[in-house]
């Protein structure tokens, strides 16, 4: 075991037990503790530990490790394809209204509709992906001519696997659900598993249809070609129904409707390869596809339309447009990776040369698509990074120990969410003037201006993916925020690169080959050929959008994940992301807390039952507050710990910044203030003004306490985010919550047998005082 930095030890005050929770990338136990943990309770996934001398002298530090529930396991790895969903759910409990509602608005009912409408949208979408992957598989894409009836019937086949395949992933490493019932969205394993099952008779039925879709003729379709449409159809629309009576409040129900929906949708499936089987041969249908996919944007993107205006109606104003933002990248994120895959597969089965196919993919329309989806993605993120990166400024001077630079950070993660949100709208902007550009083209084929207009607004290749460069110039200038020469320089380097591409110009040599295309489109010349800015930046998007990440997770699944440190380094997304119950999409990883928060509860409940005189105090970091937040206040409205000897100490958190930002129905001041209410005075919060993640609580005044920064001797950085015991206010604060400061820290030490006022005690006195530890 490597030696463990504990420049500043914190004495644990007698007669209390400090259980400390770590936040994000699973501090170890031996780190939380200082020395050789001992686990006392739970597993190597949840456990609780105690250094081998625990409690010998003075008090008791326990340590809570859950970082194994996101990381210890190699094949969590695979939670990595289901990162889009991952956000599509979180994107559910961005909620712009209070914790205490007395009735609910049609605002609020049309906004939780259209998001659940969503998830069922990414559903979909997800099959069509897996469609399109068993028929380039198989050929059926770049086929000609009818192919064998066989193949339709393993495309089919080959395309189930998807959805079933994702409803048992996002069941793998996922302990079981709690299932008691509480007044928190955590332990509702009736709704949730009524929710999955909704959800794979969603994807299964949408197999069976566009299956047929793809291989099948609907012009001289028999009763056989018509019924798996027909149960699609019924399937389908009794999982929309079980998905959207799902509550995440109330009562915890399963529905009927979700179990059928399954088995519908398994049946129809199953109809259609029978019905694939009986056709002589499979027509290859890639366009069908094609226009599947445009429906599923143009339905997303109405959805989240809907879903803003219904927020900018409910109370919390500010909070609105958070969750259609990030649905619609989870939406760009799914789109990435079936834009990498289309370019895989279809570019391995053509018959043409791969520049050939990468310069001028087929089928056309789909690619189309694919490369705005690229392009606009690339320039959101390149607009986010310009502004998050402006703002802390890297190439400024960081000050004195990197006190100023730690204070720009803070402030940029502060700004962070609303960056973001402004990027997912942007993002759902260009959806929607995709779907109205192709309506447009769609509606009149044959006026002139509209194809141009069109072509103009949504084709990457010709004048939008020319814009993509602002973006990066943007990028440039914000890194080289205060430094006017690093500006100065990047202009110069800018200049002599157009002047080398003049002297190629002029040399006849043309480096820029890789970025024109093969062929002329039909129009104008001039306007309707390619620019080469245009191209070359949605070749460059297309790369780092699409390939570079899908690059990227499959060496992480294959390769480095069985190393546990990339996994923990992994494993900071699903601590972020999967701590909200899969109550709006069930293929999202399993969240932890449904594991974490019943056993620290429990943990809670022994303690206390094992030491009844003691104080514990659950003392919890960044994420780990965010855990301990709900806990507290289970533990006190089920009284299974009296109030008098539970203390709640939490430090560089977030609770009343981001998370009441986002969530504002589970974190608002209301909700905050409860808890300080049902336990008067035995909360507090620390934070540091060098802590990017750390922001005080308003709602509990005076407990939330600035920390000094200054870093004790043998550290020549400032105090950010971590080793909040190394600054003298978290010891004063724990001492404070253990009553010790109360009793003037510790009493002078007495002689053995006499009382407290110095005088001989009795046998029996003395007798009580070492049974009881008083």
């Amino acid at each position: 075991m490597e030696p463990v930095e504990e420049l500043v030890r914190t004495r644990v005050p007698d007669r209390t037990i400090e259980l400390r929770v770590h936040g994000v990338s699973g501090t170890p136990p031996q780190v939380l503790l200082g020395a050789f943990p001992v686990r006392v309770e739970g597993d190597a996934d949840a456990g609780f530990y105690r250094s081998h001398d625990a409690g010998h002298t003075g008090g008791i530090a326990e340590a809570f490790s859950w970082g194994g529930l996101t990381s210890r396991r190699r094949l969590t790895a695979l939670w990595l394809f289901l990162a889009p969903l991952a956000l599509v759910n979180v994107a559910g409990w961005m909620k712009p209204t209070h914790s205490i509602q007395t009735r609910e608005g049609a605002a609020q009912a049309w906004r939780d509709a259209a998001i659940r409408l969503v998830t069922v949208v990414a559903t979909v979408l997800l099959s069509a992906i897996a469609v399109q992957a068993a028929a380039s598989v198989l050929g059926a894409m770049t086929a000609d001519a009818p192919l064998a009836s066989g193949r339709g019937v393993a495309v089919v086949g080959l395309a189930a696997l998807a959805p079933l395949g994702l409803h048992l992933l996002a069941k793998l490493g996922g302990a079981p659900d709690d299932r008691d019932e509480h007044d928190d969205p955590w332990g509702r394993a009736k709704s949730l598993r009524s929710l999955g099952l909704a959800h794979l008779g969603v994807g299964l039925a949408a197999v069976a249809a566009l299956g047929w879709v793809v291989t099948g003729n609907l012009a001289t379709a028999d009763a056989w070609g018509i019924a798996p449409l027909a149960l699609a159809v019924v399937a389908a629309s009794l999982g929309i129904l079980a998905v959207l009576a799902t509550e995440d409040t109330g009562p915890d129900r399963s529905r009927w409707t979700g179990a059928a929906s399954a088995a519908l949708g398994a049946l129809s499936v199953v109809v259609a390869m029978i019905a694939a089987g009986l056709r002589d041969s499979a027509l290859a249908a890639a366009d069908g596809l094609t226009v599947t996919h445009f429906v599923l944007a143009a339905a997303a993107a109405t959805l989240l339309a809907v879903a803003l205006l219904a927020e900018t109606r409910m109370p919390v104003r500010e909070a609105a447009g958070f969750s259609p933002a990030f649905a619609t990248l989870g939406f760009f994120m799914s789109y990435s990776a079936f834009g990498a895959l289309s370019y895989g597969m279809l570019a391995l089965a053509s018959d043409r040369s791969p520049q050939a196919f990468v310069t001028d993919p087929e089928p056309e329309r789909m690619f189309h698509f694919i490369d705005y989806s690229a392009v606009v993605l690339t320039c959101a993120v390149l607009w986010t990074a310009g502004r998050i990166v402006g703002q802390v400024r890297p190439l400024a001077p960081g000050g004195e120990r990197g006190v100023d630079s730690a204070r720009r950070i803070r402030a940029a993660v502060a700004h962070a969410p609303v960056e973001l949100r402004r990027a997912g709208l942007g993002l759902l902007a260009a959806a929607l003037l995709l779907v109205a550009a192709e309506l447009l083209r769609m509606g009149l084929p044959d006026v002139g201006w509209a194809q141009r207009v069109g072509q103009l607004l949504t084709e990457p290749r010709l004048v939008l993916g020319a814009f993509g460069w602002l973006f990066v110039a943007y990028l440039v200038v914000r890194i080289c925020r205060g430094r006017p020469l690093a500006l100065a320089g990047v202009a110069v380097a800018v200049a002599a690169l157009v002047g080398l591409a003049w002297l190629l110009e002029r040399g006849r040599i043309d480096v820029l080959a890789w970025a024109r295309l093969d062929t002329e489109l039909g129009g104008t010349a001039g306007v309707d050929h390619p620019w080469v800015a245009a191209t070359s930046f949605t070749l460059v998007a297309v790369v780092a959008a699409l390939f570079l990440p899908a690059i990227a997770v499959l060496y992480f699944v294959f390769s480095a994940s069985g190393n546990r440190e990339s996994r923990r380094g992994v494993g900071v997304l699903w601590d972020l992301t999967n701590f909200w119950p899969r109550l709006y999409h069930p293929w999202a990883p399993p969240p932890y807390s449904e594991t974490a928060i019943p056993a620290l509860e429990t943990r809670l409940r022994h303690l206390h039952e094992d030491h009844p005189s003691h104080t514990i105090v659950l003392s919890c970091h960044s994420q780990g507050a965010v855990l301990g937040f709900p806990v507290m206040r289970r533990v006190l409205a089920n009284a299974e710990v009296p109030g008098a000897s539970l203390r709640f100490l939490s430090y560089g958190n977030l609770l009343a910044a981001h998370y009441q930002q986002l969530f504002p129905h589970l974190f608002d001041d209301d909700r905050l203030a409860s808890l300080d209410a049902a336990n008067p005075g035995r909360w507090i919060q620390l934070y540091r003004e060098t802590d990017p993640l750390g922001h005080p609580i308003g709602a509990i005044g005076g407990s939330s306490r600035l920390v000094g920064h200054v870093p004790p001797r043998g550290v020549a950085h400032v105090l950010t985010h971590s080793s909040y015991h190394y600054s003298p206010e978290y010891q004063a604060a724990l001492n404070e919550l253990s009553g010790e400061s109360q009793r003037g820290m510790r009493a002078p030490a007495r002689s053995r047998g006499t009382d407290a006022k110095g005088a001989p005690g009795s046998r029996p006195r003395q007798w009580w005082r070492r049974a009881t530890g008083r």
